[in-house]
């Protein structure tokens, strides 16, 4: 009778852990730590967690996702794969798999499969992205080409012009660029030409990347010549402008960038002075080729 009132005992004692244990809730936060716990208290501000330790109050800002059904080792084998990396190489191909080693010269990338192990030289890569990061693209040089759809404010009135401008684009770091353009750009209004040559040096910071997308921002300097048929301006000049864009890459064609973005420029040679809004229906596009 003893030994049968023992074995209940003990099975209501695991029942009552095993309760404990299904009960409890998986708190993921938004910097990726996990918290297992009972949530007793729920608020607009923060929610109230009892683990097996502590009681702690978490701000509801702080919290990226709760689990009521699962168990922390489901998100701790995701962390072990969180160095999982895509490396897409200059000759186009890429590939897939776990970074074990990196140097200056190489890099060494094993298959998350078991499959094989690779080395390959840095001077091959292109850039790395991974499912929480992003591309690569520190030392990287790319020449393309910008079109810009710009709306003009002059004496003369408002007009639409198009430039087509060379690019040469340089990462001096993760996220400081600069970028030199040379742009020629005409237009008509009311029979009177407008004709604008540009060469154009510009500085930009990359301030947010969501996977193959690099959002940034900057400034630029000019010099200018214009002649302006309504005005009897011909003169050289100086140019100042701010910009804000985004620039995307397709898995398919990693070494090309495509972008779009809109700028407000001023513009001033001689006694010609103008405001030149790139958010018309075209703005500027480019596309630009990294190696």
């Amino acid at each position: 009778m003893k030994t049968l009132s023992k074995i209940i005992i003990f099975a209501l004692f695991i029942l009552g852990i095993f309760c404990i244990t299904v009960s409890a809730e998986i708190i993921i936060l938004v910097d990726d730590e996990i918290i297992q716990g009972k949530i007793t208290q729920y608020t607009k501000e923060a929610i109230v967690v009892e683990t097996e330790t502590e009681t702690k109050e978490i701000p509801t800002s702080r919290i990226r996702l709760v689990d009521y059904l699962s168990t922390p080792q489901k998100y701790q084998q995701k962390d072990e794969t969180s160095n999982k990396f895509i490396l897409y190489l200059k000759n186009g191909e890429i590939i897939e798999g776990i970074i074990t080693q990196f140097t200056n010269e190489f890099l060494t990338i094993e298959s998350p499969e078991g499959y094989g192990v690779l080395q390959i030289p840095i001077s091959s890569v292109n850039f790395l992205t991974t499912g929480k990061s992003h591309i690569e693209l520190n030392q990287r040089d790319a020449i393309g080409y910008v079109q810009r759809r710009s709306t003009l404010d002059t004496s003369a009135g408002m007009t639409t012009y198009t430039s087509n401008q060379i690019s040469y684009k340089f990462f001096i770091s993760k996220s400081l660029f600069g970028n030199i353009l040379l742009a020629y750009g005409n237009a008509s209004y009311n029979g009177d030409k407008l004709q604008l040559l540009a060469l154009d040096y510009r500085m930009g910071k990359t301030f947010k990347t969501v996977q193959n997308i690099v959002l940034y921002y900057g400034g630029s300097i000019g010099y200018m010549q214009v002649k302006d048929d309504s005005n009897g301006i011909d003169g050289s000049g100086t140019g100042y402008g701010v910009f804000v864009g985004a620039e995307m890459f397709f898995n398919s064609l990693p070494n090309f960038g495509f972008s779009g973005e809109i700028g407000y420029s001023t513009k001033t040679a001689d006694e010609y002075k103008s405001s030149d809004l790139s958010i018309s229906s075209f703005p500027a596009f480019s596309v630009h080729y990294y190696f």
